[in-house]
């Protein structure tokens, strides 16, 4: 009896020594374990959510630059209309996507042209001052420059653009002596 207890007692062993190392290895894939592997997919997910907030505050900085295009270059018009003469540069930085900042004259008809043919879709706002193209302008694609000449502005070409070159502009920005309004080319 001795002998048959032994003999079952290494059947035992044998027989769970096998199960355990078999249910081990059913819980690994590809020699890893459920841990890692799970590890693994935390990782992949926090990676592209942070990828996802760094292109979000990127397109941020871009429309925070076209409003702060538009503030400065209402308060250096200000600042030219309060004075008795001026003749200045504005020199600012857009986002490197927008073609052309353009001056239109919305009451007479426009010249022809691919950027003429959009701000024509803008004949009822009142607005004076456009970007181009305007789906890069962060849902500020007009606005309504006041204080500025616009007939003098677009005299020879309706509307007059001035390009963005590497995400930089420069306007020039005059006023001449006894007029109420600015000048910009």
């Amino acid at each position: 009896m001795k002998r048959g207890k032994k003999a079952n007692s290494r059947f035992n062993f044998v027989v769970k020594n096998t199960i355990c190392s078999k249910s081990k290895r059913s819980q690994t894939v590809f020699g890893m374990s459920f841990g890692m592997i799970f590890s693994i997919i935390l990782i992949i997910f926090f990676i592209v959510t942070a990828i996802m907030v760094v292109n979000y505050f990127l397109d941020m900085k871009k429309c925070a630059q076209v409003g702060l295009f538009i503030n400065d270059l209402e308060n250096e018009v200000e600042r030219a209309k309060d004075s008795d003469k001026a003749s200045f540069e504005f020199d600012a930085s857009l986002p490197s996507n927008l073609e052309f900042v353009c001056f239109a004259d919305l009451s007479v008809s426009l010249d022809s042209g691919t950027v003429a043919d959009e701000i024509s879709f803008y004949e009822y706002e009142n607005a004076n001052m456009f970007f181009y193209p305007m789906k890069n302008a962060c849902d500020m694609p007009y606005y309504n420059l006041k204080y500025i000449d616009i007939e003098k502005i677009t005299g020879d070409e309706n509307p007059y653009c001035v390009p963005v070159e590497n995400g930089k502009i420069s306007i020039d920005i005059n006023k001449e002596y006894r007029n109420a309004l600015v000048g910009l080319k």
